[in-house]
């Protein structure tokens, strides 16, 4: 594969795709004027009973609780921002565009730039913090960054065969601590030591998955384009493919604590399961926003993409 990086380079695809890759310009708002529903929201995540959301030109909202209003935070960075991960009720990471990797003490009030490398042109696109020391960054071209001391300095290895330079799009840790990589063109990646090594898994189809999501004990899904889903009872050491009522692209997931499992993806689909991922129905948000993120909520769930936050009722 070229190393060339294209204008728009294929991470998630069409809509998310351009705000994923493409630099912005102009000056940026005060924090006063940037709202979530105008924004491109990449990634979201529960930290205690507060939420972060994060997304184009390196902006982050914090929602303090369910009930409180999405504000803006101070980003130290305008580079798109792909994901954000909490380790527990304090600590998170933030990475993105220009290899960004952005880190949090305080819950998401605030947030310092920890490593950053733009002239490489690799962007990262999920990380996953193992402990309060050792964490896992992933992107294009089989980017591999960990760090051994919280988040403070970062180092590169590869990880894939001799040979191959596959964009790894999602990396989750298991129930059991089994460590799990969804990538480009059917790549599934295992390691069951903590990261040390990396095997391949055989997969059912070739194309290119975007997300991997727990459900706890030994069970794992996996999904991406077209509306592949894959799931495993066995810490994802095989995968079955699981029929779903759409064809459409799946970028982002998460499972409710009453055990909704959701997903999201393409034209506002959102796919929700209450068996374990064995079956799905879908719903569609109105207006059909590309959907890159989801987190439950009491009564339905609030997804993420085009034009910010969105409502869907899951019942």
């Amino acid at each position: 594969m070229s190393k060339a990086v294209p204008a728009l380079f294929l991470a998630f695809v069409a809509v998310i795709l351009s705000y994923a890759f493409a630099h912005r310009t102009g000056e940026p708002k005060p924090a006063t004027q940037v709202r979530i529903e105008t924004t491109m929201i990449m990634s979201a995540a529960p930290v205690g009973d507060a939420r972060v959301a994060v997304g184009e030109r390196g902006r982050i909202f914090r929602q303090a609780d369910a009930k409180a209003p999405w504000l803006a935070v101070k980003s130290p960075t305008e580079s798109t921002l792909t994901r954000v991960h909490f380790l527990d009720a304090q600590n998170g990471l933030i990475v993105g565009h220009d290899q960004i990797i952005l880190r949090t003490t305080d819950a998401g009030k605030t947030w310092k730039q920890v490593f950053s490398d733009a002239a490489a042109e690799t962007p990262i696109f999920d990380v996953v913090q193992l402990d309060a020391t050792r964490a896992f960054a992933i992107g294009a071209y089989g980017l591999f960054l960990e760090t051994v001391d919280g988040g403070a300095t970062w180092t590169s290895r590869f990880i894939l065969p001799e040979g191959e330079d596959r964009h790894l799009n999602a990396i989750a840790k298991l129930a059991d601590g089994t460590l799990m990589i969804a990538g480009e063109a059917g790549t599934i990646l295992r390691s069951t030591d903590a990261g040390a090594n990396w095997q391949k898994v055989d997969s059912p189809y070739a194309g290119s998955y975007f997300g991997v999501q727990p459900l706890g004990g030994t069970q794992v899904i996996m999904y991406g384009m077209r509306g592949k889903l894959l799931r495993s009872d066995d810490n994802g050491a095989s995968f079955v493919e699981v029929a779903v009522p759409v064809a459409t692209s799946l970028f982002g997931s998460a499972m409710a604590a009453d055990g909704r499992v959701l997903v999201a993806g393409q034209n506002g689909e959102l796919l929700i399961s209450r068996d374990g991922a064995q079956t799905f129905t879908n719903t569609k948000v109105e207006g059909r926003p590309m959907l890159s993120s989801v987190l439950p909520t009491a009564t339905g769930a609030d997804v993420f993409g085009e034009k910010g936050l969105h409502a869907a009722a899951t019942n």
